[in-house]
Order: structure tokens, then C-alpha cells, then sequence
């Protein structure tokens, strides 16, 4: 496909051939004959087509068989938008089909145009992944799912999950230039509130500026505010000793970038220079061992080790309910640093790796993003660096 169409795309062409060569191959492996999408953040990934995260209403769908070309059905605003601005429409595939903005009857349950779908690709007495066993979201209703499932009774569906995360767990050169990317642009946003901060400004205000500064960097428009807390003062103001724990970000082209920075009001205690530089001493050690091969399991242990060393902190990672790290892409995403997570680093992986004990001061949570390499990993988190800001 060129033209408009493919203008408009968040990704490369080649970028939709490589995810659905991949996800063929985890269905081959899985034994499945097709896969079905519903979940928006995984619709946008395979299609190119943006679609609000809380939908219910309006689900779409992306029907991807074992051979042959996939289905995309959607509701009609996107096709109408694209005609009459004279625009391309929003997505690869050829096969779009649409609905009205209603549904097709009053009945308490619809197929929203799957079970055609399905037939038309020969999957009606088939093996077909759709979202439901654990780390995927369903994105139809469950009356709707259970009324496909009755109008097919020699499908049989299976949890998509091994194909969704075999994909979006590994990404492309393009998806970690993205990241790196919404990382420059989020790194730059926390630079520059940092060196306005001034005693008595508001978190709501630091929020603000900093979606803001995304915005002017080329952030995506939707790109989250910020998490800011440690503010003591009236309507949630920061005053002298309180400790501004600032937590991203930004996103570009639909990837996002998560990583803390910290800013003390007023001159540092030794308790918070001591918590602060030895909490990211900690991460530092645990970074230093991120590398293809490396059991999950074996760096929460190790970074736990670290933690019990320092019996004055309160570790909030306490073992074996919490995690010290999370995938980050679209969203934050498998896998998880933990004591169970039985997967290994593989070349491709882009994580958040982030011990985390609780203070008087909030959360001190350091967190990097990473990119694991052939040798090692990359840090995408370069600016600003990781050392406590001093608000006079």
C-alpha cells in the first residue's frame, strides 16, 4: 500500500509485515489456526488504527488467519472521516469492514460482523486465539463474546496471550527509536520544569507544564500527565523539605517512555541524600546484570539481597508480592521483575528496572529505561541524569 493511507500510518509498512509474520509464527507454535484482536491498545499495534481505550460501545476487531489476508472491522466513524477529508484510511489492511455507530438491533448481544468474518477466513470449525486468559483484556462486551461463541459451536477459542506478548515483547529497531525518542522528549519536559521550581508551586501546576513541554517537543497529544507527588502544602503545594517525586511520561507514536527523576525543596537531610544516592547505587548493580539470558526471577532475588543490606529501609518490593520492573511499549507491559516471572532477557526487551523502598518522604523509586542488546543493554533514560535537584 502507498499513498495517503500509508502516510498517515504511526508505523512503517514493513514494521505490520514483520508483526504478522511473527504472530503466524507464535500461532503455528501455539497451534492456532487464526487470531482475533479486540483489545484496543493490541488492535492499534497490528493495524495501525488508533481506537480509544474505553469503547464498549464501538469495539473493533483485527481477524488475522493462519494464510491469507487479515479483516479489520471497525465502526464507521474512521471511514467517514477519511472520506470526506479525502483522506486515506487510517490502517494496511485491505479487508476494512465498518458498522453504523448504533448497533445493528435492539437484541441484548451482537457479533459486531466477527461471525462473517470468521466464516469468509474458514475459521468457523477452527482454533482461534482471542483475549482471555491473563495479561490481555477483552475489548468486547461478554454478552457479545459468548453470543459469537454460540453462532460458531465448532470454533473453539483459546487464550491469545502466547501469540499478543511472543510479539509485543520484542521490539523492532523502529519501536526502540520510538522509545528512545519519547524519552529525549520527556527527558527534555523534566529538565526544564525542574529548573523553574520554586517553593510553593502547586503539583497540579508542575503536571501542567510538563504535559505542556511534551506537546511542544513533539510528544503525542495524548501522552499521560505525569505522576507528582511529595507535596505537604495547602492545595497540594510543595514546601521547604518536601521531597518532588516525578514519574513519566511522555509518549511518540503511541510508545511510551517511564522513567523517575526527584527534586528537594530546600537543602537535603543525610537521610534523603543517603536513601536517594544509595537507592539508585542499588539500581545501578542490578542494571549491571541485565543482559540476554538473564532469569527475572533471579535479578529480583539479587536486587532483594541488596535491599536487605540496608535493614533501616523499608523495602517496598518485599518478596515475593511485588515486582522491581516492568516491560514498557504501548503501555507498561509483561514481563515483570519478580520472584515468579519464570521468562529470561531476550535482545529487544525495553524495561523499567526499579527497586523501591517507602520513606517519610514518599516513595524513593529509581527507574531507568532500558533496551536489552546482543551484549548488554542500552539506557534510553539519558536526560536529565538520575541526581537529586535542589530547590533553593
Amino acid at each position: 500500500m502507498t499513498g495517503p493511507a500509508a502516510a498517515i500510518l504511526p508505523a512503517p509498512l514493513e514494521e505490520y509485515a514483520n508483526r504478522v509474520a511473527a504472530a503466524r509464527r507464535h500461532m503455528a507454535g501455539q497451534g492456532m489456526d487464526g487470531l482475533v484482536v479486540t483489545d484496543p491498545v493490541t488492535f492499534f499495534y497490528f493495524t495501525g488504527q488508533k481506537m480509544p481505550a474505553r469503547f464498549t460501545g464501538r469495539p473493533s476487531a483485527f481477524v488475522l488467519p493462519a494464510s491469507g489476508e487479515p479483516v479489520l472491522i471497525s465502526w464507521s466513524g474512521p471511514e467517514t472521516f477519511a472520506r470526506v477529508s479525502n483522506r486515506g484510511y487510517p490502517s494496511w489492511i485491505a479487508d476494512t469492514r465498518i458498522y453504523p455507530e448504533v448497533p445493528y438491533s435492539t437484541e441484548p448481544a451482537t457479533d459486531w460482523g466477527l461471525v462473517e468474518a470468521l466464516t469468509d477466513r474458514g475459521l468457523s470449525s477452527a482454533t482461534v486465539g482471542i483475549e482471555l486468559g491473563a495479561e490481555t483484556c477483552l475489548g468486547l462486551p461478554h454478552n457479545d463474546f459468548l453470543f459469537i461463541r454460540g453462532a460458531l459451536p465448532g470454533l473453539r477459542f483459546v487464550d491469545s496471550g502466547p501469540v499478543v506478548w511472543g510479539c509485543r515483547m520484542i521490539k523492532s529497531p523502529w519501536e526502540i527509536d520510538c522509545e528512545r525518542k519519547a524519552c529525549e522528549i520527556g527527558g527534555n519536559a523534566f529538565a526544564r520544569v525542574l529548573s523553574e521550581l520554586e517553593p510553593g508551586i502547586a503539583a497540579r501546576e508542575i503536571q501542567q507544564r510538563v504535559v505542556t513541554y511534551y506537546w511542544e517537543n513533539g510528544g503525542d497529544l495524548d501522552s499521560p500527565a505525569p505522576t507528582v507527588l511529595g507535596a505537604t502544602g495547602p492545595g497540594g503545594t510543595f514546601q521547604k523539605g518536601d521531597v518532588l517525586y516525578l514519574d513519566g511520561g511522555a509518549a511518540f507514536k503511541g510508545y511510551r517512555m517511564d522513567f523517575t527523576r526527584r527534586a528537594v525543596f530546600g537543602p537535603p537531610s543525610d537521610r534523603q541524600r543517603a536513601e536517594h544516592d544509595g537507592m539508585w547505587e542499588i539500581l545501578f548493580s542490578l542494571m549491571d546484570r541485565l543482559k540476554p539470558g538473564a532469569a527475572l526471577a533471579e535479578l529480583f532475588e539479587y536486587s532483594q539481597s541488596l535491599l536487605a543490606r540496608h535493614p533501616e529501609w523499608r523495602n517496598y518490593s518485599d518478596h515475593p508480592a511485588k515486582r522491581i520492573g516492568h516491560g514498557i511499549g504501548l503501555e507498561n507491559e509483561p514481563p515483570s521483575m519478580n520472584a515468579y516471572d519464570d521468562r529470561v532477557l531476550e535482545v529487544g526487551m525495553t524495561l523499567t528496572p526499579e527497586p523501591k523502598i517507602e520513606s517519610v518522604d514518599g516513595l524513593v523509586n529509581p527507574e531507568e529505561q532500558v533496551a536489552i542488546t546482543e551484549t548488554g543493554f542500552e539506557q534510553l533514560s539519558l536526560f536529565p541524569d538520575w541526581t537529586l535537584r535542589v530547590i533553593d
